[in-house]
């Protein structure tokens, strides 16, 4: 964490004079977290990003006299949301709700507002590490509402703002205003630095979601059903390969942001391939319980496959789709934020990675602290261009294979204990027994 007020920790230099730039106050419009600055040398004044999330890596620095972003680091995205925020500022206050469970003596604002789900969910899940290492502080988390669910218990307080993804990387100074007043109060407030990619060892998921993931240790007992869930998103398609499919996922996002009503090619597709998938599978798992979930229009899949879409979504939706991925051996989904809660959740995780996007490998995955061997095995990233036929071949191997890693791979499994070695074998007898009745029946 860095200390935000009165005076924020912040180091940036003049781009005119590379002087360094004072200090003299801080503004939180919004998803930014910024220090008010001046420069001794030329008196121009600036913003510049305080070092907390992406910033983190990659701070940035805004003229305010002419709203020149100024970047170092080269992440044009990432300047071009400050640059169009600044540029299109607002005062209409969003709506702003303040909870507090605990009168506040140091405040620390974990603000998880962004513009990408993905890294509002993950900024979240910084609050933990706080919640249970920094009793002397008291942990206040700024969050969107679609978020709030997902808010652990333990937190001092909580400031939901009604801000949706559209406008999440909107500067708005009613905003920035209404922070300002409930913590410009206290002699000292700090900003926790929100790390991106927090280690699974600082978090469990079930703090967040209340609902517990898959029992590994079940997995053959589980096998009489097999779950599987296809995780649906609407502008990036399992589709396609090489050119074609690029250019069907580029029409499927230009239709999804236009509002385009229609069935597009890509949609069909897709549908086509997952029942594919979902046919190709029960013919080897008889009762297999198959379901499509995430957001988009139901229908197009036969009746026997559980279609759990929707497109209006709320808290209870994404708790109910929380306990379908929970109950679930493996979930098979496109690469992106989707697939955050489904990997955080499931036995086991097929993904399919688009070819421009292997540079954001595994950031969309909440992988669990595992033995490596057991990570590798459960965890699969593969191209978006692996066909039917290969998918299933995985999803078939997983569900079949898992007991040979267990007995095999796991640390107990290889330890050179000769006392061991009975209940071992029992364990491995019983492991052999188990998966042939899951099957048998």
């Amino acid at each position: 964490m860095i200390r935000l007020h009165p005076i924020p920790d912040v180091v940036h230099h003049c781009p005119f004079d590379n002087a360094g730039l004072e200090a003299v106050g801080w503004h939180i419009p919004g998803m930014r977290n910024l220090a008010d600055l001046r420069c001794p040398a030329c008196g121009r004044e600036f913003y510049g990003d305080l070092r907390a999330g992406q910033a983190l890596y990659t701070p940035l620095l805004l003229e305010k006299k002419t709203g020149e972003v100024y970047d170092p680091h080269d992440v044009e995205w990432f300047a071009d949301w400050l640059r169009r925020s600044y540029a299109d500022r607002s005062d209409e206050f969003p709506g702003f709700e303040a909870e507090e469970f605990r009168p506040l003596k140091t405040p620390l604002l974990l603000n998880c507002l962004d513009t990408l789900y993905g890294h509002s969910l993950l900024k979240l899940l910084n609050a933990q590490y706080y919640i249970d290492h920094t009793p002397g502080y008291d942990l206040i988390v700024l969050i969107p509402r679609f978020l709030r669910w997902m808010v652990p218990d333990g937190v001092a307080g909580v400031w939901t703002v009604d801000l949706s993804l559209k406008r999440g990387t909107i500067w708005n100074d009613r905003l920035a205003a209404e922070v300002k007043t409930r913590l410009e109060r206290y002699d000292q407030v700090w900003l926790s630095v929100a790390y991106s990619h927090p280690h699974p060892r600082q978090y469990a998921i079930e703090r967040f979601t209340r609902v517990r993931p898959f029992p590994v240790g079940e997995w053959c007992d589980q096998l009489a059903t097999p779950r599987v869930t296809f995780i649906w998103r609407e502008d990036r398609f399992w589709g396609g390969e090489g050119r074609l499919g690029r250019l069907r996922n580029l029409a499927g996002r230009i239709a999804a942001r236009c509002g385009f009503r229609g069935v597009s090619l890509p949609r069909r597709e897709q549908t086509r391939r997952v029942i594919r998938l979902a046919t190709r599978l029960r013919r080897a798992f008889p009762r297999l319980d198959f379901a499509v979930a995430g957001p988009g229009r139901p229908g197009g899949l036969p009746g026997w496959i559980e279609d759990a879409r929707t497109e209006a979504i709320d808290a209870s939706v994404e708790k109910g789709w929380c306990e379908r991925y929970a109950a679930s051996h493996i979930v098979v989904g496109m690469h992106g934020s989707n697939m955050l809660l489904p990997s955080a959740h499931a036995g086991a995780t097929l993904e399919l990675m688009p070819q421009e996007r292997w540079g954001n490998v595994i950031q969309d995955l909440l992988i669990p602290e595992l033995d490596c061997r057991e990570a590798l095995f459960r965890y699969r990233v593969i191209p978006d261009a692996a066909g039917v036929v290969e998918v299933a071949c995985i999803v078939t191997s997983l569900l079949m294979d898992s007991w040979a890693r267990e007995l095999n791979m796991d640390l107990e499994a290889v330890a050179h204990d000769a006392g061991r070695n009975a209940s071992l074998s029992r364990k491995r007898a019983a492991l052999l027994k188990q998966r042939s009745e899951a099957i048998r029946r």
